[in-house]
């Protein structure tokens, strides 16, 4: 009996490729008896194409149909014809067979072969049993390369295209029986169309052909594949319909995929796995949702719910497609278990992929190569000047003084200084410093002993400041001896050894995080676990150093601009940094005073900045580092701020000169980040948001000139990659000058003029420290005499003020509070010529001692008083002198806590107590942990090769390689050269892979 083909061709704003297919039909060898054509309701001139072709039928679709859909309304349409014309001839089949009639699929971009459907129905008569079968798919624009013959589904129930992106070379003639073909090209019986109900309407885009085939084995058919047909393919350029095609974004695509998984999953489970599996939909939602986190693929989340939960809720139309499933199988889905792909072929085939991405990754994997690029070298540097010019912190488990105090006991008082909480000894309650979550985090490090951390910070300070300058060198520039001197002129810079001197935590953290900061944002528009790591950089940054949020702000939306289609991952990054400075923001602007959000956090240390254009000069202070001391020590009358001009000036000509060559783009960024920078600074230096003891804190500029500095060099060694023949000398000169920049300031812990120094961890005399470990409420009264007629007052509890219990709530706070004016009054009282007995007022706020400190200035007048009517007060008892600490005099018959209710009941109040307090930390927390998850590298060799794909080659990463290439995709070369390279043997044409 001689068959009959109907062709029927679907397209959707496909009017080139339409072209190439409807010519295709008519040079077929063996001629299609009936064509349709099915226009989904096209926006260019498809219409016009197919009318042109003039078919045997055309029909036009709404616009949203899918190719489903377009293929029953063809069919339906067929029907309709042939009920209108009875007299349809009987040719087809015999008498009381069904007559011979078959459909031929195609979409409007397959192009099949002049022998495609010969082909085809030779494999027909063939295989008379025969009721679907399916050509090689290949590309249109390779067509020796596969893009699919056969799909399967793997033991994770994802869809399978067998021998995706194989070179055709006739390996594959043997196979026959396969779960499922193509719908492209596919050629189908028509009354097992009809029998089984085409398409199931719920896949709307995926996996329709696969489960049409499934149905079609279980109700007694057969799919076979037919090797010596071929049908041409735009793969992921294939026009598709308005449901999915080449426009579809990657995570639509995913969620088409994964709403398909879970429909097929549903509609082929029997009763009680359909309950079990229903119920798990999104239970399994939130465990990939953290499974994609850790994958660093948190956009994937959301379509996983939203595929969940359209099934979930039936709107794949489950309820039919599985009436139609039982209806017509034959068989239970068991019996299908041949055709699946098996664990240990799933295990293969991943394998071939895993080493196609091991010779992806193989490709330029040497740039960031640590030791072999000479950053070892630089970090051995690093580490011995580390420990000859820190030296006598050596065997030190606690430094203190200048900026720095040690940090509470315990790990349990570090984190009770986190969220909304006690803010001072005076019971004021407020929101913590984003700084006081980083003091929290060092101290963990360390729990035994908190303090510790600070120290390891210090002896870690040069070390990871030259490695952190060595990467982001690396961005910039393959030549290991440019990298080496970037990293060493960023670790001598004189903010940092400035901040080391000073005690300045804060600005040592962020000289440290800003290399690594710019490492990880070069390439957070292309990686989430790169944009992860610069948004939890950005908190440690902004945390250490408010003055910052403005300039990286600025740097921030810039880099936006220019993310191209990785803006989402660059509008991540300020998120964590929002969360944890949002609280602080809301209560200064209900304070009055919004700009204190920028405040220095941590003890205010006064100091002279340099102001103006000597902000420029790298130098924090007037001092300049120590140079107008050191260079009047050998006689020399210099301007000192010029001489620091003229070596800074090879490091400014070097980034001017980048504005002229190759590297023209990243001198001009870093020039940019540079004025950035100092203005800044200049700004920073004329602000003081902060007074201690009546004395303005002017803002610390160091961690500003620190991100200027950082843009210089980077710009200047941009600039110094192209200088030619002269590059070497001209560079080693230039930026080993800047070396000389730290010689004053150096080796102040050596010689003794370091205000950081070892400490025995107390900040009260032994007498007090001992007791208030034991009591925490308990007062000291503070008092530092200043000029003759002024004295500073405050007061501290439990063992004394450590670094994590201060906060800008407190210190830019312009009134007095109520517990601050009672100190004053009492301390005015004790100086008073009539007799006074405060002891009342000393017990109402749990005041225990009274430390007279040492004058510093002119009070020592003052201070001779106040001891002398202390000592003779009735109300105390003098308790010895305590050297450095002052003069101790102890309150009689002292309460260990206030025995006002209300102020020892503020005092007991924790960061748990305050509802919004707790849903403050519990969002903060929650959104750490999610970038904490993101950030680390637990996403494997897919996900590094994914990232590197992304990639590819940037200008900047490739300034002094010659003429810049792209990335070069896997090919078969590149797996062949790899499997050379470790004597593996690998198959370039892998087996199998995931749809899409």
């Amino acid at each position: 009996m001689r068959p009959r083909v109907t062709a029927i061709v679907v397209a959707h704003n496909a009017a080139k490729p339409l072209g190439r297919t409807l010519d295709a039909l008519g040079a077929q060898t063996w001629r299609p008896h009936r064509t349709v054509l099915v226009d989904i309701k096209s926006r260019d001139n498809t219409a016009e194409v197919i009318a042109e072709f003039e078919p045997d039928l055309a029909i036009q679709v709404d616009e949203r149909a899918s190719f489903g859909e377009a293929l029953a309304a063809a069919v339906a349409k067929l029907r309709e014809v042939e009920e209108e014309d009875k007299t349809r001839s009987q040719e087809f089949g015999s008498a009381g067979e069904p007559p011979n009639d078959w459909l031929w699929i195609l979409g409007a971009d397959n192009v099949p072969d002049p022998d495609a459907l010969e082909e085809l129905l030779d494999t027909t008569e063939r295989n008379p049993s025969l009721e679907v079968t399916g050509p090689k798919v290949v590309r249109a624009d390779d067509p020796a390369l596969l893009v699919e013959y056969g799909e399967s589904v793997a033991p994770n129930g994802e869809s399978v295209r067998l021998h995706e992106d194989a070179l055709d070379q006739g390996q594959f003639e043997h196979l026959s029986d396969v779960l499922g073909v193509a719908a492209a090209g596919m050629l189908v019986r028509r009354d097992t169309w009809e029998r089984l109900g085409g398409f199931d309407l719920g896949l709307s885009a995926v996996d329709d052909a696969l489960d049409f085939c499934v149905r079609t084995w279980l109700s007694n058919g057969r799919v076979i594949l037919s090797p010596g047909a071929r049908v041409e393919s735009m793969a992921e350029l294939a026009v598709g319909t308005s449901r999915i095609g080449r426009h579809t974004r990657a995570l639509t695509r995913y969620r088409i995929e994964r709403t398909a998984v879970l429909h097929r999953d549903l509609v082929w489970a029997n009763r009680f796995e359909f309950f079990f599996l229903w119920l798990m939909l999104i239970p399994t939602a939130f465990g990939r949702g953290i499974m994609h986190l850790l994958r660093k693929q948190p956009g994937r989340i959301l379509p996983d719910f939203r595929a969940a939960l359209t099934v979930f809720f039936g709107r794949t139309r489950l309820g039919a497609a599985r009436r139609q499933f039982r209806a017509t199988a034959k068989h239970p889905i068991g019996s299908l278990d041949q055709l699946l792909i098996s664990p240990t072929e799933w295990r293969k085939m991943r394998a071939n992929r895993r080493d196609e991405y091991r010779a992806i990754m193989q490709q330029g994997r040497d740039r960031y190569n640590f030791i072999t690029g000479g950053g070892g070298w630089v970090f051995l540097f690093a580490v011995l000047a580390t420990l000859v010019l820190l030296f006598p912190l050596i065997r030190s488990a606690t430094i203190a003084g200048g900026a720095l105090l040690p940090l509470s006991g315990s790990v349990g008082e570090l984190w009770a200084n986190t969220g909304y909480g006690l803010r001072d000894a005076g019971g004021g309650v407020g929101v913590a410093d984003p700084f006081a979550f980083i003091l929290a985090l060092l101290g963990t490090f360390t729990f035994w002993h908190p303090s510790l951390a600070i120290v390891l910070v210090w002896f870690a300070a040069i070390p990871l400041s030259a490695v952190g300058a060595w990467y982001l060198m690396a961005r910039i520039t393959i030549r290991p001896w440019l990298r080496a001197l970037g990293a060493i002129a960023w670790m001598a810079s004189p903010m940092l050894f400035a901040a080391l001197t000073e005690g300045r935590l804060g600005a040592v953290l962020v000289h440290i995080a800003l290399p690594w900061m710019f490492y990880a944002g070069f390439a957070a528009s292309r990686s989430w676990a790169s944009a992860a790591t610069a948004a939890l950089l950005a908190v440690l940054v902004t945390a250490s150093s408010p003055m910052l949020l403005p300039a990286l702000a600025i740097i921030w939306f810039v880099s936006v601009l220019i993310a191209g289609r990785g803006w989402v991952r660059q509008i991540f990054i300020p998120i964590p940094t929002i969360a944890m400075f949002l609280p602080l923001m809301v209560s200064q602007w209900n304070r009055g005073r919004p700009l204190a959000v920028f405040a220095d956090p941590g003890l205010p240390y006064a100091y002279d900045p340099t102001t103006g254009w000597q902000t420029a000069l790298m130098f924090p202070s007037q001092s300049l580092g120590g140079w107008p001391q050191f260079l009047g020590g050998f006689g020399l009358d210099v301007d000192v701020p010029l001489a620091i001009g003229v070596v800074l000036a090879p490091l400014a000509l070097f980034a001017v000169y980048g504005l002229f060559t190759r590297g023209w783009r990243v001198s001009a960024v870093g020039i940019c980040i540079a004025a950035l920078g100092v203005l800044t600074a200049a700004l920073g230096a004329g602000t003081a948001l902060t007074t201690l003891a009546g004395e303005t804190i002017f803002l610390w500029v160091g961690p500003a000139q620190s991100l200027a500095y950082l843009g210089i060099i980077g710009a200047a060694i941009a600039g110094a990659a192209f200088l030619g023949p002269l590059r070497v000398p001209a560079v080693i000169l230039g930026l080993m000058a800047l070396v000389l920049l730290i010689v004053p300031i150096a080796p102040s812990f050596l010689a003794g003029t370091a205000k950081v120094e070892a400490s025995d961890g107390r900040t009260l005399p032994a007498l007090v420290d001992a007791q208030g470990q034991a009591a925490s409420q308990l007062g000291t009264l503070v008092i530092t005499p200043l000029e003759q007629n002024e004295m500073h007052v405050h007061l501290e509890r439990g063992s004394g003020l450590k670094l994590n219990e201060f906060s800008t709530l407190a210190t830019t706070s312009l009134a007095p509070s109520d517990t601050t004016e009672k100190l004053a009054e009492i301390s005015v009282g004790f100086l008073s010529q009539g007799a006074t007995n405060p002891t009342a007022q000393l017990h109402e706020l749990g005041i225990a001692y009274v430390l007279v400190s040492p004058s510093e200035s002119g009070g020592a007048a003052l201070e001779e008083r106040l001891i002398t009517a202390l000592s003779t007060n009735e109300a105390l008892e003098a308790a010895g002198d305590t050297g450095t600490y002052g003069m101790l005099f102890q309150v009689i018959n002292a309460a260990e806590q206030p025995t006002d209710p209300e102020l020892a009941q503020r005092l007991d109040f924790s960061n748990l107590q305050n509802e919004l307090g707790r849903l403050m930390l519990i969002v903060q927390a929650v959104i750490l942990i999610f970038v904490v998850l993101l950030a680390l590298p637990t996403g494997g060799l897919e996900a590094r090769v994914r990232t590197r794909a992304a990639r590819g080659a940037r200008p900047w990463e490739r300034l002094d390689e010659g003429p810049a290439t792209d990335y070069d995709p896997l090919n078969d070369d590149t797996v062949r050269l790899y499997a050379e390279a470790t004597g593996d043997h690998i198959d370039a044409a892998p087996q199998g892979g995931r749809r899409g």
